[in-house]
């Protein structure tokens, strides 16, 4: 299951908590397991390859569209596409994806990431481009 802004937020923040501002080293690991940071990492990423499935093996068609339309959704149709053209794993490629999948489509940046802006507890906040960020990270 690909969840929510808030769970993914809560997510990040226990991770970070792994590490910062001390680094327990005898439950570092457990720390991180218990953050679910990777799993959501994964449900992403099984999300996407289930959508390149669909769209290379099975030549059909694909709708996605998650509740609102600019945070999972960008992130499965951006990875999805990174796996199925190489275009797209080029940095004009990569910069073509970004601006077409996330920007035209309207993704809230001020308001997830939150730079500038002095409310940090704000719930609309969430680490989602991050969290796609790290699946391409997972992917090279």
């Amino acid at each position: 299951e690909i969840h929510n802004i808030h769970v993914i937020r809560e997510s990040l923040r226990k991770l970070k908590e792994s590490v910062y501002p001390l680094t327990d080293d005898a439950r570092w690991l457990s720390n991180v397991d218990s953050s679910h940071w990777l799993e959501n990492i994964k449900w992403l990423l099984s999300g996407a390859v289930r959508i390149a499935d669909k769209l290379e093996s099975g030549k059909t068609s694909v709708v996605v569209h998650c509740s609102d339309g600019w945070d999972r959704t960008a992130q499965l149709t951006s990875l999805s596409m990174l796996m199925l053209d190489s275009y797209y794993r080029t940095i004009k490629g990569f910069e073509v994806l970004i601006e077409k999948e996330w920007i035209s489509f309207g993704h809230r940046f001020e308001m997830r990431v939150g730079h500038g802006n002095e409310n940090h507890a704000d719930a609309d906040r969430s680490p989602i481009f991050l969290q796609f960020i790290d699946c391409v990270w997972q992917m090279t």
